[in-house]
């Protein structure tokens, strides 16, 4: 494998770079050194797909220990895309052991200067207690870029994707998911969605996902309880952006960033998701079922019947009078409120564009 290393990093790690022999895109890397918030950053970004990762706060003996940090952080990046692990290897395998040389051309270094300024650009994202960025990697690989001799725009995750199936001659993705069924209580109305997601996802991004199947702006805050078989609250999971909330020996309270729904997705628990409590939308999460051979990184409506209500429509009985205008041409507030409907980006239940939302909302 080789690793093409700007001036700066070679001069920091005290080598004097070979030449270079190999000819596969797929089995270079181009690595940059940065300096982000004071900390020594290390940028590596794959020369056939330009999918990158990112090493944040290296040491002087991390530089003495850069193999193995290289191998690992390519590892995990693969892993993260949830690429089978047997593919994984075989990959590592074939790319041989690491060769460092100087940049392959110009090419490749405005690539990496790209994801370099991605970077520098979210580094809110940076996790200081980790020396592998998962959040900045998320951000950097889903960054949309056109490929100018095929004329089309993509982004480095859909290419490695793209690489990987044309290197193992098989599908490379496989994880565990879980099938849940939502259904949203609208009284006498009937709203539901079945969607299966990987399942190692945080709450956080099930409310997410659950705003994109339901057509919600994700304008209010929002809470999810976790009951046990007797109803009783086991664990009140909230949003980051609480100002106030006391928490309760009888139902302890954590941030949905901090919560794995895998945690809870393999027990008997209801689980209900309050959105807007305003409005107070709730939904019923049921627990249908879980597939160890998922081949997706991202959630699928599978199915769904009822239209979600706009925001801020007024609840249950404001959305039973909103139908009621909508459905009547002759009635005095028609016209305003089909104005006001389209103003919320008020449509119908459409799976199509519910599934291409899905495609990427983890990677937001």
């Amino acid at each position: 494998m080789q690793i093409c290393c700007t001036k700066k990093l070679y001069d920091e790690m005290g080598i004097v770079p070979g030449k270079g022999t190999e000819e596969n895109d797929l089995f270079c890397w181009s690595v940059h050194l940065i300096t982000v918030k004071r900390r020594k950053t290390l940028v590596a970004v794959n020369d056939s797909n330009r999918y990158g990762f990112v090493l944040h706060g290296l040491k002087a003996k991390d530089f003495k220990n850069i193999n193995e940090l290289l191998i690992q952080g390519i590892r995990n990046c693969l892993r993260d895309e949830k690429i089978k692990s047997e593919i994984i290897e075989s990959y590592l395998k074939a790319a041989g052991e690491l060769v460092f040389s100087k940049t392959r051309g110009a090419k490749y270094v405005a690539r990496l200067n790209k994801a370099c300024e991605q970077v520098n650009i979210f580094d809110d994202r940076l996790e200081t207690k980790e020396l592998y960025q998962t959040n900045v990697a998320k951000r950097m690989n889903n960054d949309l870029m056109k490929i100018p001799q095929e004329a089309v725009y993509t982004y480095p995750h859909a290419l490695l994707y793209r690489d990987f199936k044309l290197f193992a001659g098989e599908e490379i993705v496989q994880c565990e998911a879980v099938d849940i069924m939502v259904k949203l209580n609208l009284d006498r109305h009937t709203a539901w969605r079945r969607v299966i997601t990987p399942v190692d996802i945080t709450f956080k991004q099930l409310h997410i996902i659950l705003q994109a199947v339901f057509g919600w702006k994700s304008y209010h805050l929002y809470d999810f309880e976790i009951l046990d078989e007797a109803s009783t609250c086991v664990l009140k999971v909230i949003s980051e952006f609480e100002e106030v909330y006391e928490s309760s020996p009888d139902c302890p309270i954590r941030l949905d960033s901090e919560v794995n729904f895998s945690e809870y997705a393999k027990q008997p628990n209801k689980i209900t998701y309050c959105y807007d409590y305003g409005d107070n939308w709730e939904h019923e999460i049921t627990i249908r079922g879980t597939n160890t051979e998922y081949n997706k990184t991202y959630p699928v409506c599978l199915m769904g019947e009822g239209d979600a209500p706009p925001e801020d429509v007024g609840g249950i009985p404001g959305y039973v009078e909103f139908l009621k205008i909508m459905a009547d041409p002759n009635h005095v507030d028609y016209e305003t409120m089909q104005k006001w409907a389209q103003s919320q980006w008020y449509r119908n239940f459409d799976i199509g564009l519910i599934n291409r939302r899905l495609e990427t909302i983890l990677r937001v």
